[in-house]
């Protein structure tokens, strides 16, 4: 075997190592991660990284624990309890007089007590079963900050579409109108025109260079938009892929609408629980008014220096009434019937603010429909105008004012087109969101089936 034939060998083991740590280490190979994204594979990885989707879930472990916290008062307690002391010897006796017995000066115990509850007020019962109400409702309350995260992504995802169409827009109307400016600057030279037709060709094409930059800039902030509601680390390497629509359906009737959103949303599913839990608390709070009664019970052994080791046992049935707390029970059950009365205040509020974020929502899908329907034939009667001005322009039948005017037309329909189509799939997305069905696979994305407009 030669020296290159080695170096090949050599050359290929290392490729191939670095192949397999790559494989096994995704951490080591992240420069395409996240090149070319799709909707999906935005929302796909929202769910696995967007920081509030994340705290959200961690609550439901909070609410876990709230529960196994509550219960665990169902169950007995038992201490094992022991302790050393030295008492003075010369003390007093037990019956107040000094005598001629003598006293013990060290002591020592070691015992194991155990205590049931019984009964106390049935504090136990409705805390735990607030407990499992409240866990209830922070798993609505994830399924809510899922929907809210999707369609912030889907907004995202179709605002840098838009910015990138825009860009392509704005990159056309700059060739367009350099293509005039060089049509004008010859007519120029030539005597056919003024030096102010020139100088206004001139200025159109500076605004397109202007609009270009802009709309590129434009660009950049949607992917960091987009790049930190998804929550990835690394925002430059990211880019995506897809289309706007080209069929458009209506949102249907708004009230249809409305009766399915206050059955499945999950925010008023939440606050439906949480009213649940509170009632439930209510009942713990008043708990505390009725007296405790527990099994007690005790076993050990005392040492003294004078009397030496002996047995201790202990048992019985204990009541506990509470006589006097300073108003404690009393401030609990206020605050506990307060935050009942918050509750209800805040579902009204709630009510009364989805409805007007679904009909936002279901206004800009009608809007977007009928918009796209004018903008499309705006679009085919500027690009007929245009071309029939710079058509007349040539042959020294059009100002170059009409040719300007026409330029300035389309590009503002062709931006009014892009508009309206990503108004309407921010519009279902928000719909979607509302009613709960945003994560769903068969609905991630409008509805494709009707005529196209």
């Amino acid at each position: 075997m030669n020296g290159n034939a080695k170096k090949l060998l050599a050359i290929g083991a290392v490729v191939g190592w670095l192949s397999f740590f790559c494989g096994s280490f995704p951490g080591l190979a992240q420069d395409n991660l996240y090149q070319s994204l799709s909707l999906e594979d935005c929302l796909l990885l929202a769910r696995q990284r967007n920081p509030a989707l994340r705290g959200a879930r961690e609550r439901t472990r909070e609410m876990v624990a709230d529960y196994e916290a509550a219960r665990a008062k169902f169950f007995p307690r038992l201490t094992l309890l022991s302790y050393y002391d030295r008492v003075d010897p010369e003390r007093l006796s037990p019956g107040g007089a000094a005598g001629n017995q003598r006293l013990f000066a060290r002591e020592g115990l070691t015992s194991l007590t155990g205590k049931q509850i019984l009964f106390d007020g049935l504090k136990t019962y409705y805390n735990t079963k607030a407990a499992v109400l409240g866990e209830k409702a922070q798993q609505q309350e994830v399924a809510r900050t899922e929907d809210d995260v999707a369609y912030q992504v889907t907004e995202a995802f179709y605002r840098l579409l838009e910015a990138k169409e825009t860009e392509q827009v704005a990159r056309t109307a700059l060739q367009e109108r350099q293509k005039f400016l060089e049509i004008t600057e010859a007519f120029f030279r030539a005597g056919k025109v003024t030096r102010v037709d020139a100088l206004k060709a001139k200025t159109q094409a500076l605004e397109a260079e202007q609009g270009l930059v802009e709309a590129v800039q434009a660009q950049k902030l949607a992917k960091e938009i987009l790049a930190r509601t998804v929550g990835l680390e690394e925002k430059s390497g990211i880019d995506i892929r897809g289309q706007l629509p080209r069929q458009f359906t209506s949102a249907g009737d708004f009230e249809s609408l409305w009766s399915r959103l206050k059955e499945a949303n999950p925010e008023l599913k939440a606050l439906k629980l949480e009213l649940v839990q509170s009632e439930a608390l209510i009942k713990a709070a008043q708990g505390g008014y009725m007296p405790e009664v527990s099994l007690q019970g005790a076993a050990g052994v005392r040492h003294r220096d004078v009397g030496g080791t002996k047995s201790e046992y202990l048992g019985g049935i204990f009541m506990e009434f509470p006589f006097f707390e300073g108003g404690l029970t009393r401030a609990q059950v206020s605050k506990a019937a307060s935050q009942y009365r918050q509750l209800l205040e805040k579902q009204r509020d709630r009510v009364d603010a989805l409805r007007v974020e679904l009909m936002t929502g279901w206004k800009e899908v009608e809007n977007a429909c009928q918009g796209v329907t004018t903008s499309r034939q705006n679009v085919a009667a500027s690009e007929e105008a245009y071309q029939s001005a710079l058509a007349l322009y040539r042959v020294g039948k059009a100002t170059g004012l009409d040719v300007l005017t026409g330029e300035l037309e389309l590009t503002r329909a062709r931006l009014s087109l892009i508009h309206y189509q990503v108004l309407y799939e921010i519009g279902w997305s928000k719909i979607k969101q509302l009613l709960g069905e945003i994560n769903s696979p068969q609905t991630t994305t409008s509805p494709r089936r009707g005529v196209g407009q």
